[in-house]
């Protein structure tokens, strides 16, 4: 299953639902994370943290729902 995380739109949310750390995790248990560009910055972690944890990074929100299972 591909597991994919966009980036909070409220102002002010400094959250997002997928860590580098859950990336691994979910991955272990055989499904693939694709993450918004940018989805973790305001809980400071990079894309680079995301891309070493094994997840995709997509540049756009229609890019990261057309490849999604579940969001």
């Amino acid at each position: 299953m591909i597991i994919a995380s966009p980036k909070e739109t409220f102002p002010g949310e400094n959250r997002v639902a997928m860590t580098p750390e859950t990336v691994g995790q979910l991955q272990k248990l055989g499904h693939s994370c694709i993450i918004e560009t940018g989805a973790g910055v305001a809980a400071r972690f990079s894309d680079a943290d995301y891309k070493a944890a094994g997840a995709k990074i997509v540049k756009s929100l229609s890019s990261l729902y057309k490849q999604a299972d579940i969001i």
